[in-house]
C-alpha cells in the first residue's frame, strides 16, 4: 500500500502519508458518511510491480583460442557489458600471423559454437572479429541469431554516411577486407582502406600512444583525401583507442563519426533479441 487520500467538499485531494496533493492513481475508494457536515474518502493506492525482464544472455565468440592475448583482450574489453560472454575456442594456432592463420580455427569456431547452442542458454552470438570468419557455417549449424562483428559494421556504417572509409591494422589485410566489401555488397559506398600497419597482437598488450597517432593520421587520410563521411575501425582489438581518436578529431574540428566494430555489434544482438528477430535460414540449407 502505498497511502491514503482524505477528500473534504472544496478541498483537494491531500495524501495522508504524504501530506501534499497527488495526483490521482489506480485504487480502491472507499466512502465514510459522517453526517451532513463533511464527507471522507479514503482512497486505497496501489501501483502494479514493473514486469521483471528476462536477462539477456549474448555471447561473442572470438575465433582463436582462449590463451591468446586478442581473446584475453576482447574479454578485458567487453566486460564492461553485464549480460555479454566473451569466449574463445579450445584449441587452435598460439599466435596469429595471417588470414590464413583465422580461417585455420573456422572448424574451432564451429564446434564452440554448436556446444554453446546445445547449452540453450544463449540468446544470441557474436563471431568476435571484424573478418567474419565462419559466420555463414555458424548459421548453418545453429537456430540462434547469429552475428557478424563485420557484416554489423558495415550497416551500421552506411546508416551514418555514404562515402565509408576502414582502417585495417596490417597491410595484409587490406586484400582480405576488399573481398569482404564485395561480398556484403559495398563496393559502390567504400571509398578507401588504410593500414597502421602494427601487429595488432602486439597492440592490443602495449596499448602504445603511437597507436593512437597511428589510427588518427589513417583515419584523417580517409577524410581529407578519400572524402569519406564514416569511417570504420576494421579490427576490433582498436577498441581501446576510439575514444583517444574521437577526441583528437573532435579537437581538430572533424566529426566524421567512427564505427567500433565490438561496442556496435554487441549493441545490434541485443536489438536482435529485444525484436525476437533471427535469421531466414533458407538460403543456408
Amino acid at each position: 500500500m502505498d497511502g491514503c487520500l482524505l477528500a473534504t467538499p472544496g478541498f483537494p485531494l491531500v495524501d495522508v502519508a504524504l501530506g501534499g496533493p497527488l495526483k490521482r492513481r489506480s485504487g480502491a475508494e472507499i466512502n465514510f458518511d459522517l453526517g451532513d457536515q463533511f464527507r471522507i474518502g479514503l482512497v486505497v493506492l496501489y501501483q502494479p510491480r514493473p514486469k521483471q525482464e528476462a536477462a539477456m544472455n549474448i555471447t561473442m565468440l572470438v575465433p582463436f583460442p582462449d590463451a591468446l592475448d586478442m581473446t584475453r583482450f576482447s574479454k578485458e574489453e567487453f566486460r564492461k557489458y553485464p549480460d555479454l560472454t566473451v569466449v574463445g575456442t579450445d584449441d587452435g594456432l598460439d599466435e596469429l600471423q595471417s588470414f590464413s592463420d583465422l580461417e585455420y580455427h573456422i572448424g574451432h569456431t564451429l564446434d564452440k559454437a554448436t556446444e554453446i547452442e546445445q547449452k540453450g542458454d544463449c540468446d544470441a552470438l557474436i563471431i568476435g572479429c571484424f573478418g567474419d570468419p565462419g559466420l555463414m557455417a555458424v548459421r548453418q549449424k545453429t537456430t540462434m541469431p547469429v552475428m557478424g562483428t563485420g557484416a554489423t559494421a558495415f550497416s551500421v556504417a552506411a546508416m551514418f554516411g555514404d562515402k565509408i572509409g576502414i582502417v585495417v591494422p596490417q597491410r595484409q589485410f587490406i586484400h582480405v577486407t576488399e573481398r569482404m566489401i564485395y561480398l556484403y555488397r559495398y563496393t559502390d559506398r567504400v571509398v578507401g582502406l588504410e593500414t597502421t600497419e602494427d601487429d595488432i597482437s602486439d597492440t592490443v598488450v602495449t596499448k602504445p600512444e603511437e597507436m593512437v597517432k597511428s589510427l588518427a593520421e589513417a583515419c584523417r587520410k580517409l577524410v581529407v583525401d578519400k572524402d569519406a563521411d564514416v569511417l570504420i575501425f576494421g579490427c576490433i582489438g582498436f577498441a581501446w583507442a576510439v575514444e583517444a581518436v574521437r577526441d583528437i578529431f573532435k579537437n581538430e574540428g572533424i566529426e566524421t563519426p567512427i564505427i567500433e566494430p565490438g561496442a556496435t555489434v554487441y549493441q545490434a544482438a541485443k536489438l536482435a533479441v529485444e525484436l525476437g528477430l533471427n535469421h531466414d535460414r533458407r538460403p543456408l540449407m
